[in-house]
């Protein structure tokens, strides 16, 4: 009963986004991703990123809903930018930015510290691993009423990276 119970409590907490962004929840659409490129509304955070460490835009919105960034300093960053609210996520990678990512929340040093301060300083929550792996009700992949959090904010078809 209580995991249920936490489930519901952190689904509210981005129900408004994810029906704001996918509309019908039973029939999601995702053209507000090629809506949010063209308002760009992450540049500045982008200049600051790159002032930090040599940084390079992946984003994709045919697989994605985020604006997806490799940051390279003491280890590569994957930084993740959602498009449906003012969500992020920072994946930490070894030097030669292979092997599964660690999900980063808290920073192993001064290059880690800087970049998970400018995500927040300007405006996105980084999202609790037990909220990302959390299901929530979006039928964004054929046969599956639901997916993870991580997927709704970040990744439709994919699972959480650490998985």
């Amino acid at each position: 009963m209580g995991k249920s119970r936490s489930a519901t409590s952190i689904r509210s907490l981005y129900e408004a986004d994810l029906r704001k962004a996918y509309g019908d929840v039973a029939a999601p659409r995702r053209d507000f991703a090629r809506e949010m490129v063209k308002r760009d509304p992450y540049s500045a955070l982008l200049l600051d990123l790159s002032a930090t460490g040599e940084t390079e835009d992946d984003t994709d919105i045919n697989h994605e809903v985020a604006f997806t960034y490799f940051v390279r300093g003491s280890r590569l960053l994957l930084v993740k930018l959602s498009m449906v609210g003012p969500y992020a996520v920072v994946l930490a990678f070894g030097e030669d930015g292979c092997g599964a990512g660690e999900l980063l929340s808290r920073p192993a040093g001064p290059f880690e510290s800087r970049v998970l301060d400018l995500v927040q300083v300007h405006g996105l929550r980084l999202v609790p691993v037990h909220h990302l792996e959390t299901p929530v009700p979006l039928a964004v992949v054929p046969g599956r009423d639901e997916v993870t959090l991580y997927a709704a904010l970040f990744e439709p078809e994919a699972e959480p990276p650490w998985w």
